[in-house]
């Protein structure tokens, strides 16, 4: 029993660690939001055209999207912003899947 259920916890952890995509040490080059984007926000990273992306994320702007209405997503917003305005470094991680052709955002950490 022991067995089965280390074996089944170590198949979560797996696929659970293959259903992120991470982006070190990148920089926010843009920040958008507005109808044209169904409310939600899009962020441009500087490693845009270079980063793995899941197969879904065919768009060629934007690197990641967000629901910015959430008071998560508020917070997101606002640690995106301060990481645009003053160009420092964070580290990001992206669903493998999308939300309009551009990677769900997962979260977003300072250096």
């Amino acid at each position: 029993m022991k067995r089965t259920l280390l074996i089944a916890g170590l198949a979560l952890l797996s696929s659970a660690a293959h259903a992120t995509h991470f982006y070190t040490a990148q920089t926010i080059t843009q920040v958008a939001t507005g109808p044209a984007y169904g409310g939600d926000v899009v962020i441009k990273l500087s490693g845009h055209n270079s980063n793995a992306k899941p197969a879904c994320a065919t768009d060629n702007t934007w690197s990641l999207r967000l629901n910015a209405t959430t008071e998560v997503g508020k917070q997101v917003l606002s640690m995106a912003l301060l990481a645009q305005t003053t160009g420092i470094e964070v580290d990001l991680a992206g669903e493998n899947f999308c939300t309009s052709n551009v990677t769900t955002l997962r979260w977003i950490r300072f250096e």
